[in-house]
């Protein structure tokens, strides 16, 4: 039951997108398609008026009205199948414009809801299969409404032949019927078996796609492939999976062959019997040859309509089927709410932040990654975080932006628990850069500029932005300087920038934003060492005035800051600046040894 409730909705979110991407012109295919429909009987009629007319004797003369009969009638047809041809190519050409606008609101729609929603939805299997089966699904939603206004003519055609013949015998009105019923329902399980083979076996084409994907669209993978002489074992991957998908499919196929031959046969006695009643009615003398002619042709367009109207519920049904991914992903509900009663962030910092016995567990992980976690953070100063990988350094910076509410305890600015603060104020004062930082295909100065889009036009401020991150010094030698496209995938001459030339793009975009609140993290892990020397040698006229916290496993980046925390299993095992962590010989001073035991063992092998 609630595949057939999913349905439904999908078969109303596609209408209702269909009518906002273009009104006007839903309108005018529903008005031509329904047109069409209505001339279905055309054709038939004017030939049983002729063929009446002509074996009457009375009705036409030879002396003049049998001629000026014929060619009104003949204009009629004429007139007839003109309007046919015309309203096929305008319905062809109305089509292709049309598609364009509902694909394009279609995208909008989905780009917003998706890019809209939590980080803990993309943490979640499931969520991510949806999204695929939505993705590969998209050009169903044109689909859908292309069967749905066949269905729509179809229908209207069996409509208007169902009336004649009714007005001729009810009896062939109730065999129509009695075909069309069961017809009807094998339909929708012929759909049912496409749909449950291609949800069924979605994983193994995902992961099929995967191969795919890291063999032709990622540059960067081909190295490795090479290298590692990987190709021939992801193509035989690819290939085992693939199998396996077409195989599901296959068996899905030969299911709805078997279906719809039971269609075809019920459909062909049922015609029979009908097509009995008809001629026993002319040989009963009941009706004329014209009659004969004219339902006979009925039956026949009849069977036609029929057969199409019937699979086309099957289609939309198929299609509605193939949506439902998209009506999943609009119904998904925001985790991250706001206060019904927002309160703006402060202009300036009085009182600073406070992670107050905050615990956090991401979803579906067994253990907390923080755990009672205390940390006061004043304005102005600058807090290194430091330990191990998966110690939640990271996981603080994303619960103070409220990618993620803690599970206990509570983070506070200025006071107050930032869950009261409107998230576009939260986010505006908040300027980041992650270690998966992205690359956008833009020119250098949008790349900058998407730091704040508000300020995008301010050229001065993207200048400083990237003088300050040291992006300048390779910036002034590319070939339009800002205005040169980066990346290949949109441009053709794009310009592919190293690691390290990516990431002061990002930072200068960090700083380009002016937020209150930096959160580093990692944010010279591909820079050259002389670049990050200069960068920290002006550490803290870069981060004046602002709360700055900084994550690195460079001991070398951390020693400027007022305060190093050291964090282990989500705890602060200890805090104080570099020489009184040295001198603690904690944790900290283990981890720093270690690193420069490294370097000094370099050195000693280099002097022998």
């Amino acid at each position: 039951m609630k595949h057939l409730t999913d349905r439904w909705e999908a078969l109303k979110l596609a209408l209702r997108w269909t009518w906002q991407s273009s009104p006007g012109l839903t309108f005018l295919i529903a008005g031509i398609v329904i047109l069409g429909g209505l001339l279905t009987i055309v054709d038939p009629y004017l030939f049983k008026v002729i063929l009446d007319g002509l074996l009457a004797g009375g009705t036409y003369t030879l002396s003049g009205q049998l001629t000026l009969g014929l060619l009104a009638i003949l204009a009629v047809y004429a007139v007839t199948r003109i309007l046919q041809s015309l309203l096929w190519d305008v319905q062809s050409v109305v089509r292709r414009v049309h598609s364009h606008k509902l694909d394009k609101h279609a995208s909008v729609q989905l780009m917003t809801k998706v890019s809209s929603l939590d980080s803990v939805y993309f943490e979640d299997p499931k969520y991510y299969n949806t999204l695929t089966k939505a993705n590969q699904n998209f050009a169903k939603i044109n689909d859908f409404f292309w069967q749905f206004t066949f269905f729509l003519g179809e229908l209207v055609s069996v409509l208007v032949i169902v009336g004649a013949l009714f007005s001729f015998d009810w009896r062939v009105v109730a065999l129509i019927i009695f075909a069309a019923a069961p017809s009807i329902i094998f339909a929708f399980r012929a759909s049912e078996v496409e749909w449950s083979a291609f949800d069924g076996s979605l994983h193994i084409g995902r992961q099929a796609m995967y191969y795919k994907s890291l063999m032709t669209e990622k540059p960067e993978a081909i190295k490795e492939l090479k290298l590692f002489n990987l190709k021939g074992h992801f193509i035989k991957k690819f290939e085992v999976l693939l199998d396996q998908f077409i195989s599901a499919q296959k068996k899905a196929a030969c299911n709805e062959t078997y279906i719809y031959a039971i269609i075809s046969i019920i459909e062909g006695v049922f015609s029979i019997f009908a097509a009995w009643l008809v001629i026993n009615a002319f040989v009963a003398g009941t009706i004329t040859i014209g009659e004969l002619t004219f339902l006979w042709a009925l039956l026949f367009q009849f069977a036609d309509h029929a057969r199409h109207m019937v699979r086309s519920i099957g289609d939309v049904s198929k299609a509605a089927a193939y949506i439902t991914p998209f009506v999943t992903i609009l119904g998904l509900k925001p985790v991250i709410i706001e206060s019904p009663r927002p309160v703006a962030f402060p202009k300036k910092l009085k009182h600073g932040i406070e992670f107050r016995n905050v615990t956090f567990s991401y979803p579906r992980a067994k253990k907390p990654i923080l755990k009672d976690f205390n940390l006061v953070i004043r304005p102005g100063e600058s807090i290194a975080l430091v330990g191990e990988n998966g110690s939640g350094k990271t996981t603080l910076v994303k619960l103070l932006t409220r990618m993620y509410d803690v599970t206990e305890g509570e983070i506070l600015i200025d006071g107050v628990d930032i869950r009261e603060y409107s998230l576009e104020s939260l986010h505006e004062n908040m300027g980041v850069i992650f270690q998966d930082f992205v690359k956008y295909e833009a020119l250098v100065e949008e790349n900058i500029g998407f730091g704040n889009v508000k300020r995008m036009r301010g050229k001065e401020g993207i200048h400083r932005a990237s003088v300050r991150s040291e992006a300048w010094r390779f910036i002034r030698k590319l070939d339009d300087a800002y205005k040169t496209p980066l990346g290949k995938t949109l441009h053709e001459n794009g310009t592919e920038l190293s690691g390290g030339q990516w990431q002061k793009i990002a930072l200068a975009r960090a700083f380009f934003k002016d937020a209150q609140v930096l959160c580093l993290d990692e944010p010279t892990a591909a820079v050259d060492a002389k670049a990050e020397y200069r960068l920290f040698r002006k550490f803290e006229k870069l981060t004046h005035g602002k709360i700055t916290l900084l994550i690195s496993h460079r001991f070398s980046t951390v020693r400027m800051v007022d305060m190093i925390v050291v964090m282990a299993k989500g705890t602060i095992v200890e805090s104080g600046n570099h020489e009184e962590l040295i001198r603690k010989h904690g944790l900290y001073a283990s981890l720093f040894k270690m690193q420069a035991e490294g370097f000094k063992d370099f050195f000693r092998k280099k002097k022998r």
